[in-house]
């Protein structure tokens, strides 16, 4: 059977190889008497190995050990922090030691337990901590970007870059105030009734106007994060002064608006482009396209609108305006709008955003419809000139042989010699001839007066009628049943010979006989409208556009001289004169004249 004492001596070992502190019992003069195993494990010594010597520490702890030594025959125990002692293998760990003196009856102590705690790693954590706020500390000062800290309503930090952007001298100017007393009315307004939480909406737009210390007034960027602040939930805000990029972000808007305004109301069309895809088109550009809106044009590419036939000339000079930075100059090109016919146009191109990742091209377009016709103009006009001059010298050249001629001629039918009605016939042929010469070449005072359209046209009717009936061609003339009596201004017998051209040329296309529709309408724009629809051969697609052209007939005995004197009475009267046609199924001639008076 144990001892009591035995077993309090078992209970006590067991005890302190448990325990995860190093504890080791010396006598008063410090020599080792006892050692745990947690002993053993800091410090690399076995038990045997220490008993009966004394353990090596550091001159800073020996010098602090005899004085705590000293201390402890005041009182009984004593405690040391971040003491150095060595271990077994040369290196030094940090402890923290709990000294109890054991005293005998009489009150003399004759050992010591020491109980430490490696501490180690803690104090090296805490070191590496020190040392982070430190750097964070440096860091927060040095920032140059504004930080403060909100907490219980009111900022209980900020750092220099704060209160100097406030126009404060010190961050106590600061320190206490609430948001409310530097932010911008309306800016606090909206973040009170948007309930702007910074953590939990990233995306909301994060700029407030804050109200300096000498008012005036700066815009701020920020930032948010929840953190804790002396052991209290805080707001920490990292701001960033973008007054003047939002000024510098104004006025760049402000220039970019008014350039675009004026790309906009350019009177001329404007296509930009990127890579070749439509970006933006001006008013002009949606107008000429036949569009309504730029959506129908955006995101398609440039040679969606251009003629197959020349996208390669156009990809060519986007490649090379790209690559040159030069000004491409223009060319002419076919335009295909949304609807109707292509359209002549000249185009010419520029980079005007080559730094990007897609160059920006400017395409400028010019509708070439008006000059074209223009062109034709001066040249029928010149064409008409020439004929005019030429007319006029044949017809004098020819007009005094020819009476004489056509005297002798009726002399000589006198005595019934042969062949003198066909010499007389064509003699009368070169007669008529001359005779449009003339009223081509020669000026004429027009006299407009009110005329009945419908009673004009049954006159050249009436006097055409042999020469239809001769075709086997009907006429038949409708007037709209809104019109009674459809009056217009006119020179009668300029409109006549106009009509009775026209008809002439309806009857004589019409070989094998049929009927010509005439019909008057008011066309609701300012003008009466004649249209005489024949069922002729029709004239082909290629020669349509020669028509009225001096000299240009499809007739064998024409002249192509009785539509162009047509052309001009029309023009003359301020009208319009247009000519449909399809092969083998005839023709349509609309004339219009204005309703309106003529100065």
């Amino acid at each position: 059977m144990l001892s009591d004492d035995r077993k309090k001596l078992l209970v006590l070992k067991t005890f302190l190889n448990r325990t995860s502190d190093s504890v080791f019992i010396t006598d008063e003069k410090g020599i080792t008497l006892d050692a745990n195993r947690k002993f053993e494990e800091l410090y690399g010594w076995t038990r045997e190995e220490v008993i009966g010597t004394m353990m090596p520490m550091t001159l800073e702890s020996l010098a602090l050990a005899s004085a705590s030594s000293e201390r402890s025959e005041l009182r009984d125990s004593i405690d040391l922090q971040g003491l150095k002692r060595h271990r077994k293998d040369g290196r030094t760990v940090l402890v923290d030691v709990a000294v109890a003196p054991v005293r005998d009856d009489e009150g003399a102590v004759f050992a010591y337990v020491i109980i430490e705690t490696d501490v180690t790693g803690q104090r090296r954590a805490e070191e590496k901590l020190k040392e982070s706020e430190e750097r964070y500390r440096i860091l927060i000062d040095t920032l140059p970007e504004p930080i403060v800290v909100y907490q219980d309503n009111m900022l209980v930090f900020a750092n220099p870059a704060a209160y100097q952007s406030m126009g404060a001298e010190h961050p106590s100017q600061l320190l206490g105030l609430d948001i409310s007393s530097f932010v911008d009315a309306e800016d606090l307004e909206r973040i009170v009734a948007d309930e702007i939480d910074p953590i939990k909406q990233p995306s909301t737009d994060n700029v407030i106007r804050i109200v300096r210390f000498d008012g005036t007034v700066i815009q701020v960027e920020f930032s948010a994060a929840q953190i804790e602040y002396e052991g209290k939930p805080a707001m920490q805000f990292l701001c960033r002064d973008i007054t003047e990029q939002k000024n510098a972000a104004d006025k760049l808007a402000a220039k970019e608006r008014e350039l675009s305004r004026i790309l906009k109301l350019s009177p001329e069309p404007i296509v930009l482009t990127q890579s070749g895809v439509i970006t933006f088109l001006n008013d002009r550009a949606i107008q000429l396209l036949r569009g309504t809106c730029a959506s129908q044009f955006v995101g398609r590419h440039i040679l969606s609108i251009f003629s197959e036939s020349q996208h390669q000339i156009l990809e060519d000079r986007m490649r090379r305006v790209v690559e040159s930075e030069e000004y491409m100059e223009f060319i002419e090109l076919k335009l295909l709008p949304l609807e109707g016919e292509a359209i002549d146009v000249e185009a010419a191109s520029i980079c005007v955003r080559k730094y990007l990742e897609q160059p920006v091209v400017q395409i400028v377009i010019r509708d070439l419809t008006d000059r074209k016709r223009a062109e034709e103009m001066i040249r029928r006009s010149e064409k008409l000139s020439i004929a005019g001059e030429l007319a006029a010298g044949v017809a004098h050249e020819i007009r005094n042989p020819l009476t004489a001629l056509r005297g002798f001629m009726q002399l000589l039918r006198a005595r019934n010699t042969d062949y003198v009605d066909i010499m007389l016939m064509e003699i009368d042929r070169i007669s008529f001839i001359v005779n449009e010469f003339i009223g081509m070449a020669k000026p004429q005072a027009l006299r407009f007066v009110e005329c009945d359209l419908k009673q004009l046209i049954e006159s050249v009717m009436t006097f055409m009628q042999p020469q239809a009936l001769l075709f086997n061609v009907q006429m038949e003339l409708k007037v709209a049943g809104d019109m009674d009596k459809p009056l217009v201004e006119c020179e009668p017998n300029q409109m006549k010979q106009v009509y009775m051209n026209v008809l002439k040329n309806a009857i004589e296309s019409m070989p094998r006989g049929g009927k010509i529709e005439i019909s008057i309408a008011d066309d609701m724009d300012g003008y009466l409208l004649t249209r005489i629809v024949d069922q002729g051969v029709g004239i082909p697609e290629e020669r349509l556009g020669k028509i009225g052209e001096p000299f240009f007939s499809l007739k064998e005995s024409g002249t192509g001289l009785g539509l162009m004197v047509c052309n001009r009475i029309v023009e003359a009267h301020r009208g319009k004169l247009n000519i449909y046609s399809v092969v083998d199924k005839g023709t349509t001639i609309e004339i219009a004249l204005p309703l309106r008076a003529i100065s």
